[in-house]
């Protein structure tokens, strides 16, 4: 367990232990998009509890990027104010965390944003039923730049990072993906081509926040769905941000609205400890490639069990186990070894839609 809490460098951020929060859509937003006091509550508790970088749940970077309803923006300044106050809850706390930049692209949904989703290629949608546009060359570029705008937000926040959201199918994974990119200009059909949306929003977003700042990625290894994007390439994708000077990657896998498996999705039920680290052989291929940290998301419940993938990776990304417990790492640097309580239940999702994620286990007990 000692690899747990040594240091380590996100780009030149500090971090005293290897344990992150992945980011988790809260439901704690307004219609607006601006966070409402309990998000700033659900921080805390997190900062206290131990973790060494908190991830926010997914920012949307215009309105019409939005993914579910309760999701926090960061499409305009009256974000940054609200956000800010947060923030500064965090770092009295003792702690350091990230924002998580993300535009829904096809997973948005029509009665939320008030018109057709945009795609990478048009299409339709058959887990939400939404017919989706492709999106002019005009349009794509004002999304680029809604990244580094967004980007410059959360610095001017007194976020300590940002994390671009290229996995689960939205809009970067759904640009690097086969399978619902089928554009005839120079941002669709070799592999090259299709990983330019997700390096200009990386040049972007590095143009408005500075050389210095950390920016890392969620990236997508395996779509799992027919036709989508691979291990092999999507390890090409991670060397190709690695050398455009991304600070870190964390592997994660599976399509947001098809219901195939990703980390974050509260309706999978992990049922026994062989399944922990579910996507570490992930995050081993892309280790073997890039120069830069690799963090492995994906059901680690154990803390035996994360100190040996630690021999292997740089860091740990866990959400569900933190909704239940957040006090999880300050248990476990004190000596407590026992595993997480969470189940996966999926109710913690029935209450994000309700007004805001909890554990869905809380009637019966908090371990």
């Amino acid at each position: 367990m000692g690899g747990i809490f040594s240091p380590w460098k996100l780009g030149r951020l500090e971090l005293d232990n290897r344990l992150m929060r992945s980011a988790t859509w809260e439901g704690m937003a307004g219609p607006d998009g601006i966070p409402r006091p309990e998000l700033g509550e659900v921080w805390l508790r997190l900062a206290q509890g131990g973790v060494g970088l908190i991830v926010a749940g997914y920012s949307h970077v215009l309105a019409r990027g939005q993914g579910l309803p309760g999701q926090t923006g960061i499409f305009g300044e009256q974000h940054v104010a609200p956000l800010a106050g947060l923030v500064d809850m965090v770092h009295q706390a003792g702690g350091k965390i990230a924002a998580q930049l993300v535009h829904s692209g096809r997973h948005a949904r029509a009665a939320v944003i008030g018109a057709k989703p945009l795609g990478p290629s048009a299409g339709h949608n058959e887990m939400l039923d939404e017919a989706v546009e492709e999106m002019s060359a005009a349009q794509l570029q004002e999304i680029i730049e809604a990244f580094g705008q967004a980007a410059a937000r959360a610095k001017r926040a007194g976020f300590d990072a940002v994390q671009l959201h290229a996995a689960h199918g939205y809009l970067i994974s759904q640009f690097l993906s086969p399978a619902f990119n089928q554009r005839k200009d120079l941002y669709g059909g070799s592999p090259a081509n299709r990983a330019r949306f997700a390096l200009e929003v990386l040049q972007a977003v590095r143009e408005a926040v500075g050389p210095d700042y950390p920016v890392f990625v969620k990236l997508n290894c395996q779509d799992g769905v027919p036709g989508g994007l691979e291990l092999a390439e999507a390890v090409e994708v991670a060397v190709a941000l690695d050398r455009a000077g991304i600070d870190a990657i964390e592997t994660s896998g599976g399509i947001a609205s098809s219901g195939t498996v990703h980390n974050n999705s509260p309706g999978r039920v992990v049922r026994g400890p062989e399944e922990e680290g579910y996507f570490l052989p992930y995050a081993l291929a892309v280790k073997q490639r890039v120069r830069c940290p690799v963090i492995s998301v994906g059901g680690w419940r154990s803390p035996e069990r994360i100190a040996q993938a630690l021999d292997q990776v740089d860091a740990i990304a866990v959400s569900r186990p933190l909704i239940r417990q957040p006090d999880l790492p300050q248990r476990w640097r004190s000596g407590d070894g026992a595993a997480a309580t969470c189940i996966s239940c999926g109710q913690c999702l029935a209450w994000g839609l309700k007004g805001g994620i909890r554990c869905g286990q809380e009637k019966k007990g908090r371990a």
